[in-house]
């Protein structure tokens, strides 16, 4: 007869401890998750800056000639040529190039290129500007991170620049 009249269920203690380890645990995994996912946007940058040079590569081993004046923006998948009027489809020598080659660890950034014809080097950068860019090929800086707030603050300022 005891055994009917013994309740089932948790008590309140033991509901308290259960959701402190579910908050302990989701505390340490959240900002794992998050640095992971920063490190492959800036993994996907640096791929994206390879494929950029490849495809650079590719169109001076053609004969032709780019801009070799300091760093230049990469604009919707182009650059200029070298006679500062011809604008290079970079997507003719990307296969599958679908999308605009955009940086995705920051996205109010751009990708820039530098090529300096005397030692045949070519350099991928990318970010908010020319003069701020960091080198993400033939070698990653390692000033070149994740700047969420940053990113989201040029992000509402650009929207705001719109609304004027």
């Amino acid at each position: 007869m005891n055994k009917r009249n013994k309740k089932k269920g948790f008590t309140l203690i033991e509901l308290i401890v259960v959701m402190a380890i579910i908050a302990i645990l989701v505390g340490i995994a959240v900002p794992q998750i998050t640095k992971q996912i920063n490190n492959s946007k800036i993994r996907s940058d640096v791929a994206t800056a390879k494929t950029i040079a490849g495809a650079l590569q590719q169109y001076m081993a053609e004969g032709n000639t780019i801009t070799a004046s300091g760093k230049q923006k990469i604009e919707e998948n182009t650059v200029v040529s070298s006679d500062g009027k011809t604008k290079i489809d970079l997507k003719k020598y990307i296969d599958n190039a679908t999308a605009i080659l955009k940086p995705k660890a920051n996205t109010s950034y751009d990708f820039y290129y530098e090529y300096d014809p005397s030692n045949n080097t070519l350099k991928i950068f990318a970010g908010p500007s020319a003069n701020n860019a960091e080198e993400l090929y033939p070698v990653l800086s390692d000033k070149y991170t994740v700047n969420i707030k940053q990113d989201n603050n040029t992000q509402n300022n650009n929207a705001q620049n719109n609304d004027k």
